[in-house]
């Protein structure tokens, strides 16, 4: 079974729009929610289940949220339920479909029996107004029309008008994602949780700083962690195979932090969280002690005994952060997510995104990350040493490059720890039943850090 290849089966549910109802369909083994299987299985990407629903059915839905993924592994396929909002008031169930209420619920024969214990809580949270203070505002009934509300003013503030309706292209614990067509070309919309409320404070001074670089902002509502983007083209750096452009996307990179550390006392003032590596052994003992956190997701990545290794290793992780703090490197804006799909090239010029996980820190934590959990780096001989080299070389007015190299070295085991810290700083902040989302990102990053220190 573990060569076959995994199925995702995707359901929904349709509430009525005025009664506690949900939309059902009569299938040859019982009564089912709405499903399909999708072309691509990320759990964000909102715009599969609303095309599908709309293909299907004929009605406008965007999602709240997933809030049930289940993995058989004897079948290998993954079950996941996705409530959504309905926004097609006068629309009426065709053959083989009806709203069903909860008491109706008791007397059906559900052909995925493992979804009533989701559909009865569905029922009592919508007739209960007592919600998870954590639940992000997007995942909550009447988010979507406030939040439409707000864009169209701004639109009409900044003289566009809108062609189509919205498309949600993502939704998860981290972010949604909207985007418009409009008479000045596309509009994206993007709203952020309370874990990562700062990033439209932090583009909107980064663009100030870095306007070729960094996202430009058209409007933001920093209360609610809304802002306005308008499109900037261009293709993510993860699609493109020319070695150079790689290259030259560190360095502009390495050029940026080297910059902004003149600004750390200022961005700090903005904002920016201070996990200076003298920071990091009390984080690492803080992540160390959370057994749950880090032996989480719905696999094995990490066994006990790797986190009995881990903790082990304690002693010698803070001696690390001891050793790459006496090196002669400034501590600078550090992105805290940076991969290849964080780049975007636009006709020579590199775009620099999503910065809601933006520090400062040790600038090599970065690097560390782009360059092994980053999965498309081009498939090259040496490739990874050569980007290494590329980015290192822009800090040898700091350190030779050999000491650069030493720093590089000790960084790839801090990196991965500051990576897995990061993560486990959302989770933490995450409503209980949507930490699945994230939280294998933890062990992930300690599966690495384990390969590097056993190698």
């Amino acid at each position: 079974m573990t060569n076959q290849k995994r199925i995702f089966d995707y359901y929904s549910i349709i509430p009525h729009p005025t009664e506690p109802k949900l939309l059902m369909q009569e299938v040859n083994i019982g009564w089912s929610l709405p499903h399909f299987i999708p072309s691509k299985t990320h759990f964000a990407h909102a715009y599969l289940i609303n095309e599908a629903m709309q293909q299907q059915l004929g009605i406008d839905v965007t999602v709240l949220s997933c809030i049930y993924n289940d993995l058989d592994p004897v079948l290998n396929r993954v079950n996941r339920v996705f409530a959504l909002a309905n926004h097609n008031p006068d629309w009426q169930p065709t053959a083989r479909y009806r709203w069903i209420d909860r008491s109706e619920l008791n007397k059906l024969a559900l052909a995925v029996p493992e979804h009533y214990p989701i559909l009865l809580n569905w029922f009592q949270e919508i007739q209960d107004p007592t919600i998870s203070s954590q639940r992000v505002p997007w995942a909550r009934i009447g988010w979507y029309k406030k939040a439409n509300d707000w864009i169209y003013e701004q639109f009409k503030n900044l003289g566009l008008t809108s062609i189509s309706r919205s498309e949600q292209l993502r939704s998860w614990s981290t972010s949604c994602i909207l985007k418009f067509n409009t008479t000045a070309g596309n509009i994206y919309f993007k709203a952020m949780p309370s874990a990562l409320k700062n990033e439209s404070l932090f583009t909107k001074a980064l663009g100030e700083y870095y306007p070729e670089n960094t996202p430009h902002i058209l409007s933001a509502n920093h209360e609610q962690h809304w802002m306005l983007m308008r499109d900037f083209g261009g293709t993510p750096l993860s699609e493109m195979a020319e070695i150079s452009y790689w290259e030259e996307a560190l360095r502009l990179f390495a050029k940026i932090q080297i910059d902004s550390v003149d600004r750390v006392d200022d961005l700090l003032s903005l904002g920016w969280c201070d996990r200076k590596i003298e920071r990091l052994p009390f984080d690492i003992d803080l992540l160390l002690a959370d057994t749950a956190a880090l032996l989480a997701g719905d696999f094995i990545i990490i066994e006990e005994s790797d986190v009995e290794e881990l903790r082990a290793l304690i002693p010698q992780f803070k001696v690390k952060c001891e050793k790459l703090a006496s090196y002669n490197l400034p501590q600078t804006l550090v992105h805290g997510d940076f991969w290849a799909k964080n780049v975007v090239v636009n006709h020579n010029n590199y775009i620099y995104i999503d910065w809601p996980n933006s520090a400062i820190s040790h600038p090599f934590f970065d690097i560390v990350n782009f360059l092994y959990i980053e999965k498309y780096v081009p498939d090259l001989p040496g490739v990874r040493d050569r980007l290494r080299n590329v980015y290192l070389e822009q800090w040898t007015s700091y350190e030779p490059m050999e000491r650069l190299l030493e720093a590089f070295e000790l960084s790839q085991t801090l990196g991965m720890l500051y990576q897995a810290i990061t993560y486990y700083r959302i989770v933490s902040q995450l409503e209980p039943l949507a930490k699945w989302e994230i939280e294998v990102a933890v062990p992930l990053c300690l599966e690495k850090l384990l390969i590097f220190h056993r190698r």
